[in-house]
Protein backbone atom coordinates (compact mmCIF):
# COMPACT_ATOMS: atom_id res chain seq x y z
CA UNK A 1 0.00 0.00 0.00
CA UNK A 2 1.46 3.41 -0.96
CA UNK A 3 1.62 6.36 1.40
CA UNK A 4 -1.14 8.28 -0.38
CA UNK A 5 -3.68 5.48 0.01
CA UNK A 6 -2.67 5.06 3.63
CA UNK A 7 -3.22 8.76 4.37
CA UNK A 8 -6.58 8.65 2.58
CA UNK A 9 -7.70 5.74 4.77
CA UNK A 10 -6.65 7.59 7.91
CA UNK A 11 -8.58 10.71 6.90
CA UNK A 12 -11.69 8.77 5.89
CA UNK A 13 -11.64 6.78 9.14
CA UNK A 14 -11.32 9.94 11.20
CA UNK A 15 -14.19 11.63 9.34
CA UNK A 16 -16.43 8.61 9.93
CA UNK A 17 -15.66 8.66 13.65
CA UNK A 18 -16.43 12.36 13.96
CA UNK A 19 -19.66 11.88 11.99
CA UNK A 20 -20.72 9.12 14.36
CA UNK A 21 -20.06 11.39 17.33
CA UNK A 22 -22.18 14.13 15.77
CA UNK A 23 -24.98 11.66 15.00
CA UNK A 24 -25.07 10.25 18.51
CA UNK A 25 -24.90 13.75 19.93
CA UNK A 26 -28.05 14.81 18.09
CA UNK A 27 -30.20 11.88 19.16
CA UNK A 28 -29.05 11.69 22.77
CA UNK A 29 -31.33 13.32 25.31
CA UNK A 30 -29.52 15.86 27.49
CA UNK A 31 -29.17 14.75 31.08
CA UNK A 32 -28.87 16.48 34.39
CA UNK A 33 -26.25 15.48 36.88
CA UNK A 34 -28.78 14.02 39.25
CA UNK A 35 -27.39 12.69 42.49
CA UNK A 36 -24.02 13.15 44.15
CA UNK A 37 -21.14 10.72 44.02
CA UNK A 38 -17.96 10.38 45.99
CA UNK A 39 -14.53 9.17 44.81
CA UNK A 40 -14.86 10.98 41.48
CA UNK A 41 -11.10 10.69 41.02
CA UNK A 42 -11.91 7.21 39.70
CA UNK A 43 -13.27 8.88 36.55
CA UNK A 44 -10.11 10.82 35.65
CA UNK A 45 -8.47 8.01 33.70
CA UNK A 46 -5.00 6.50 33.90
CA UNK A 47 -2.12 6.57 31.45
CA UNK A 48 -0.91 8.88 28.68
CA UNK A 49 -1.70 6.56 25.79
CA UNK A 50 -5.44 6.38 26.61
CA UNK A 51 -5.52 10.14 27.24
CA UNK A 52 -3.99 10.80 23.81
CA UNK A 53 -6.95 8.91 22.34
CA UNK A 54 -9.45 10.90 24.45
CA UNK A 55 -10.17 7.88 26.64
CA UNK A 56 -11.55 5.73 23.81
CA UNK A 57 -9.61 2.82 25.22
CA UNK A 58 -11.96 0.15 26.56
CA UNK A 59 -11.63 -1.97 23.40
CA UNK A 60 -7.94 -1.06 22.88
CA UNK A 61 -6.47 -1.65 26.34
CA UNK A 62 -3.79 -4.29 26.64
CA UNK A 63 -1.20 -5.16 29.24
CA UNK A 64 -0.83 -3.31 32.55
CA UNK A 65 -3.01 -0.40 31.32
CA UNK A 66 -5.95 -2.80 31.19
CA UNK A 67 -6.01 -2.98 35.00
CA UNK A 68 -7.78 0.40 34.90
CA UNK A 69 -9.62 0.39 31.56
CA UNK A 70 -10.77 -3.20 31.10
CA UNK A 71 -9.38 -6.13 33.12
CA UNK A 72 -10.35 -8.51 30.30
CA UNK A 73 -7.50 -6.98 28.28
CA UNK A 74 -4.92 -8.39 30.69
CA UNK A 75 -4.94 -11.69 28.80
CA UNK A 76 -2.68 -10.07 26.18
CA UNK A 77 0.19 -9.86 28.70
CA UNK A 78 3.16 -11.92 27.50
CA UNK A 79 5.83 -10.44 29.75
CA UNK A 80 5.83 -8.91 33.20
CA UNK A 81 4.91 -5.26 32.81
CA UNK A 82 5.52 -2.34 35.15
CA UNK A 83 3.67 0.90 34.43
CA UNK A 84 4.20 4.28 36.10
CA UNK A 85 2.09 7.29 35.17
CA UNK A 86 2.14 10.92 36.29
CA UNK A 87 -0.66 13.40 35.58
CA UNK A 88 -0.43 17.11 36.41
CA UNK A 89 -4.05 18.16 36.89
CA UNK A 90 -5.46 21.58 37.70
CA UNK A 91 -3.49 23.87 40.03
CA UNK A 92 -1.35 21.74 42.39
CA UNK A 93 -3.33 18.52 42.09
CA UNK A 94 -1.60 15.43 40.71
CA UNK A 95 -2.62 11.88 39.89
CA UNK A 96 -0.10 9.06 40.24
CA UNK A 97 -0.86 5.62 38.87
CA UNK A 98 1.19 2.46 39.03
CA UNK A 99 0.47 -1.10 37.87
CA UNK A 100 2.22 -4.44 37.68
CA UNK A 101 0.92 -7.19 35.39
CA UNK A 102 2.06 -10.81 35.19
CA UNK A 103 1.02 -13.73 32.99
CA UNK A 104 -0.29 -16.71 34.96
CA UNK A 105 -0.45 -18.99 31.95
CA UNK A 106 -1.70 -18.98 28.40
CA UNK A 107 -5.24 -18.11 29.45
CA UNK A 108 -4.86 -15.87 32.52
CA UNK A 109 -3.03 -12.82 33.83
CA UNK A 110 -2.97 -10.97 37.13
CA UNK A 111 -2.33 -7.29 37.86
CA UNK A 112 -1.97 -5.09 40.93
CA UNK A 113 -2.50 -1.35 40.71
CA UNK A 114 -2.62 1.77 42.82
CA UNK A 115 -4.09 5.21 42.13
CA UNK A 116 -3.10 8.16 44.31
CA UNK A 117 -4.75 11.56 43.84
CA UNK A 118 -3.06 14.35 45.78
CA UNK A 119 -4.97 17.62 46.31
CA UNK A 120 -1.90 19.38 47.70
CA UNK A 121 -2.31 21.54 50.77
CA UNK A 122 -5.51 23.43 51.50
CA UNK A 123 -5.80 26.51 53.67
CA UNK A 124 -7.86 25.78 56.77
CA UNK A 125 -10.32 28.18 58.42
CA UNK A 126 -12.09 28.21 61.76
CA UNK A 127 -15.82 28.82 62.31
CA UNK A 128 -15.26 32.60 62.29
CA UNK A 129 -13.47 32.46 58.96
CA UNK A 130 -9.99 33.04 60.37
CA UNK A 131 -7.10 31.20 58.69
CA UNK A 132 -5.70 28.22 60.55
CA UNK A 133 -3.01 25.71 59.65
CA UNK A 134 -2.96 24.10 56.23
CA UNK A 135 -4.61 20.71 55.87
CA UNK A 136 -3.89 17.85 53.48
CA UNK A 137 -6.27 15.78 51.40
CA UNK A 138 -5.88 12.75 49.16
CA UNK A 139 -7.77 9.90 47.50
CA UNK A 140 -6.41 6.40 47.04
CA UNK A 141 -7.54 3.23 45.28
CA UNK A 142 -5.65 -0.07 45.41
CA UNK A 143 -6.77 -2.79 43.03
CA UNK A 144 -6.20 -6.43 42.16
CA UNK A 145 -7.25 -7.52 38.67
CA UNK A 146 -7.64 -10.88 36.95
CA UNK A 147 -8.13 -11.46 33.23
CA UNK A 148 -9.15 -14.87 31.88
CA UNK A 149 -9.44 -16.08 28.28
CA UNK A 150 -12.53 -18.30 27.97
CA UNK A 151 -11.96 -19.00 24.27
CA UNK A 152 -9.65 -17.94 21.47
CA UNK A 153 -11.60 -14.70 20.92
CA UNK A 154 -13.38 -13.99 24.22
CA UNK A 155 -11.88 -12.79 27.50
CA UNK A 156 -13.44 -11.67 30.76
CA UNK A 157 -11.97 -9.79 33.68
CA UNK A 158 -12.56 -8.66 37.25
CA UNK A 159 -10.98 -5.93 39.36
CA UNK A 160 -11.45 -5.61 43.11
CA UNK A 161 -10.61 -2.18 44.55
CA UNK A 162 -10.18 -0.75 48.02
CA UNK A 163 -11.02 2.96 47.97
CA UNK A 164 -10.28 5.56 50.62
CA UNK A 165 -10.64 9.35 50.76
CA UNK A 166 -9.12 11.57 53.43
CA UNK A 167 -9.55 15.26 54.26
CA UNK A 168 -7.57 16.25 57.34
CA UNK A 169 -9.00 14.03 60.11
CA UNK A 170 -12.12 13.02 58.15
CA UNK A 171 -11.95 9.86 56.06
CA UNK A 172 -14.11 7.22 54.41
CA UNK A 173 -13.47 3.93 52.67
CA UNK A 174 -15.24 1.18 50.78
CA UNK A 175 -14.67 -1.56 48.21
CA UNK A 176 -15.71 -1.63 44.56
CA UNK A 177 -15.55 -3.91 41.53
CA UNK A 178 -15.02 -3.59 37.79
CA UNK A 179 -16.32 -6.24 35.39
CA UNK A 180 -15.02 -6.44 31.82
CA UNK A 181 -15.42 -8.48 28.65
CA UNK A 182 -13.49 -8.39 25.40
CA UNK A 183 -14.32 -10.02 22.05
CA UNK A 184 -11.47 -9.76 19.53
CA UNK A 185 -10.27 -11.01 16.18
CA UNK A 186 -7.43 -9.94 13.88
CA UNK A 187 -9.05 -6.64 12.82
CA UNK A 188 -11.54 -5.52 15.45
CA UNK A 189 -12.50 -5.70 19.12
CA UNK A 190 -15.75 -5.13 20.99
CA UNK A 191 -15.51 -4.54 24.72
CA UNK A 192 -17.80 -3.72 27.63
CA UNK A 193 -17.07 -2.64 31.21
CA UNK A 194 -19.23 -2.09 34.26
CA UNK A 195 -17.09 -0.12 36.69
CA UNK A 196 -17.01 1.21 40.24
CA UNK A 197 -19.77 -1.09 41.46
CA UNK A 198 -19.97 -1.28 45.22
CA UNK A 199 -21.48 -0.04 48.48
CA UNK A 200 -21.64 3.64 49.36
CA UNK A 201 -18.72 5.39 51.01
CA UNK A 202 -19.45 7.00 54.40
CA UNK A 203 -17.98 10.15 55.94
CA UNK A 204 -18.96 10.59 59.59
CA UNK A 205 -22.40 9.11 59.04
CA UNK A 206 -23.02 10.67 55.63
CA UNK A 207 -23.09 8.03 52.86
CA UNK A 208 -22.53 8.85 49.19
CA UNK A 209 -22.70 6.70 46.07
CA UNK A 210 -19.71 5.67 44.02
CA UNK A 211 -19.40 6.95 40.41
CA UNK A 212 -20.67 3.72 38.83
CA UNK A 213 -20.45 3.66 35.04
CA UNK A 214 -20.85 1.46 31.99
CA UNK A 215 -18.69 1.64 28.86
CA UNK A 216 -19.17 0.03 25.46
CA UNK A 217 -16.27 0.30 23.04
CA UNK A 218 -15.33 -0.74 19.50
CA UNK A 219 -11.90 -0.67 17.88
CA UNK A 220 -10.80 -1.47 14.35
CA UNK A 221 -7.49 -1.92 12.52
CA UNK A 222 -8.08 -0.72 8.93
CA UNK A 223 -4.38 -0.94 8.08
CA UNK A 224 -3.08 -4.08 9.74
CA UNK A 225 -1.31 -3.08 12.97
CA UNK A 226 -0.29 0.38 11.79
CA UNK A 227 -3.53 2.11 12.58
CA UNK A 228 -6.22 1.64 15.21
CA UNK A 229 -9.45 3.62 15.41
CA UNK A 230 -11.77 3.46 18.39
CA UNK A 231 -15.14 4.78 19.45
CA UNK A 232 -17.01 4.21 22.67
CA UNK A 233 -20.00 5.26 24.70
CA UNK A 234 -19.67 5.86 28.43
CA UNK A 235 -22.73 6.20 30.64
CA UNK A 236 -22.22 7.44 34.18
CA UNK A 237 -25.11 6.28 36.32
CA UNK A 238 -26.99 9.34 37.54
CA UNK A 239 -24.59 11.60 35.64
CA UNK A 240 -23.23 12.46 32.23
CA UNK A 241 -23.03 10.48 29.02
CA UNK A 242 -19.72 10.71 27.17
CA UNK A 243 -18.95 9.73 23.58
CA UNK A 244 -15.28 9.28 22.82
CA UNK A 245 -13.29 8.49 19.72
CA UNK A 246 -9.59 8.05 19.20
CA UNK A 247 -6.98 7.32 16.59
CA UNK A 248 -3.48 5.88 16.85
CA UNK A 249 -0.94 5.49 14.06
CA UNK A 250 2.44 3.84 14.46
CA UNK A 251 5.49 3.53 12.29
CA UNK A 252 7.40 0.26 12.60
CA UNK A 253 5.70 -0.34 15.98
CA UNK A 254 8.20 2.10 17.43
CA UNK A 255 6.92 5.64 16.90
CA UNK A 256 3.30 6.50 17.76
CA UNK A 257 1.03 9.46 17.04
CA UNK A 258 -2.40 9.73 18.69
CA UNK A 259 -5.37 12.03 18.72
CA UNK A 260 -8.92 11.92 19.99
CA UNK A 261 -12.07 13.79 20.92
CA UNK A 262 -14.65 13.36 23.67
CA UNK A 263 -18.17 14.77 23.51
CA UNK A 264 -20.71 15.31 26.31
CA UNK A 265 -24.18 15.41 24.71
CA UNK A 266 -25.72 17.08 27.76
CA UNK A 267 -23.04 19.79 27.99
CA UNK A 268 -22.94 22.28 25.12
CA UNK A 269 -21.20 25.19 26.86
CA UNK A 270 -17.61 23.97 26.77
CA UNK A 271 -15.05 26.22 25.16
CA UNK A 272 -14.07 25.59 21.56
CA UNK A 273 -11.28 23.04 21.44
CA UNK A 274 -12.18 21.47 24.76
CA UNK A 275 -12.35 17.71 24.40
CA UNK A 276 -9.52 17.38 21.88
CA UNK A 277 -6.35 15.56 22.86
CA UNK A 278 -3.11 14.50 21.24
CA UNK A 279 -0.22 12.28 22.16
CA UNK A 280 3.10 10.75 21.20
CA UNK A 281 4.72 7.43 22.03
CA UNK A 282 8.13 5.85 21.70
CA UNK A 283 8.85 2.16 22.13
CA UNK A 284 12.43 0.90 22.30
CA UNK A 285 12.93 -2.81 22.95
CA UNK A 286 11.35 -3.43 26.36
CA UNK A 287 10.75 0.23 27.19
CA UNK A 288 7.91 2.54 26.27
CA UNK A 289 7.36 6.24 26.93
CA UNK A 290 4.06 8.00 26.26
CA UNK A 291 2.97 11.62 26.48
CA UNK A 292 -0.50 13.17 26.13
CA UNK A 293 -1.70 16.75 25.89
CA UNK A 294 -5.26 17.87 26.56
CA UNK A 295 -6.55 21.37 25.90
CA UNK A 296 -7.72 23.25 28.99
CA UNK A 297 -11.43 23.57 29.68
CA UNK A 298 -13.19 26.94 29.87
CA UNK A 299 -12.90 27.07 33.67
CA UNK A 300 -9.10 26.93 33.64
CA UNK A 301 -6.30 28.38 31.57
CA UNK A 302 -4.14 25.36 32.26
CA UNK A 303 -3.57 22.71 29.63
CA UNK A 304 -3.13 19.17 30.89
CA UNK A 305 -0.08 16.94 30.54
CA UNK A 306 0.28 13.22 31.21
CA UNK A 307 3.40 11.03 31.19
CA UNK A 308 3.67 7.24 31.28
CA UNK A 309 6.67 4.93 31.43
CA UNK A 310 6.34 1.17 30.83
CA UNK A 311 8.99 -1.52 31.14
CA UNK A 312 8.50 -5.13 30.07
CA UNK A 313 10.56 -7.76 31.84
CA UNK A 314 11.42 -11.28 30.67
CA UNK A 315 10.07 -13.20 27.68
Amino acid sequence: MDVRNLVNRIIVGWIILVALVALFGRVTVAETNGGTTAANFLLIGAGARPAGMAGAFTAVSRGAEASYWNPAGLTSVEQCEVLLSHFVWYQDMTLEYGAFAHQLGHNAALAASITYFNYGTIQGYDLEGNPTSEISAYDLAAGLSLGYRTSENLSIGLTTKYITQKLDDISGSTVAFDFGANLVNDRFAIAAVLGNVGPKISFEGVAEKLPTLARLGFSYHPVAERLVTAIELEKRFGGATVIRNGLEFNYDEQYYIRTGYNYYPGVDSRAFGAGFSAGLGLRMASYEFDYAYTFGEKYTSEDLHRFTFIVRIGT
